[in-house]
């Protein structure tokens, strides 16, 4: 333990703030090109974060949905056609039972 703490606060000499001979400062510079590209990285990142944002919130909204729903078909049963009937209201939370009715495009992967 003593060793690692005088490891971790050990003194690192500083570099030779000289550069090579026939070397200029302007030429270790990312200069235009790298702040452009760095300016890009951060435009995708910044969309790349909004998206994920939009698509958490949805999915959120979507189980408080079926939430109110399963709650209000659990209150009153006869109000719905099928027992089921709050799962199917949201396409994409429709849980399938039929073995038939499944996607079977990766199933190659399995």
């Amino acid at each position: 333990m003593n060793f690692l703490y005088s490891l971790a606060t050990a003194v690192t000499p500083a570099p030779d703030e000289t550069l090579a001979p026939g070397v200029a400062a302007e030429d270790v510079t990312p200069g235009t090109l790298g702040f452009l590209f760095t300016l890009f990285v951060v435009i995708a990142i910044i969309f790349l974060i909004r998206d994920m944002t939009k698509r958490i919130r949805r999915v959120r909204y979507r189980e408080q949905v079926l939430a109110e729903q399963e709650a209000a078909a659990a209150a009153d049963p006869e109000a719905s056609g099928r027992p089921e009937a709050s799962r199917t209201a949201l396409y994409l939370d429709k849980a399938v039972d039929d073995p038939a009715d499944r996607d079977t495009t990766w199933d190659h992967l399995r």
